[in-house]
């Protein structure tokens, strides 16, 4: 069974949202540390954001001071 195709694309469905929810959690942890609350807006763009651009951001924000950079990088990062 653990070889059939469908049990290791499941499997592996299974290890991509894990690694998107830490990777999301880790990011609104960050947040709330460098901004405090923030608006509700604000977390569900990031909320929807893919593992690779939660990592993006992660890193965007060493290079953040204020929310509004927050912001503006939410809006050139996230497709319509």
């Amino acid at each position: 069974m653990q070889e059939s195709v469908i049990y290791q694309d499941i499997l592996q469905k299974g290890q991509e949202q894990g690694k998107q929810q830490e990777a999301f959690s880790l990011c609104m942890s960050l947040l709330s540390e460098r901004f405090g609350q923030m608006d509700e807006s604000i977390y569900q763009n990031v909320q929807v954001l893919k593992t690779e651009q939660l990592e993006a951001l992660c890193r965007a924000l060493l290079r953040m001071s204020e929310i509004d950079d927050l912001v503006i990088w939410l809006e050139q990062n996230t497709s319509s």
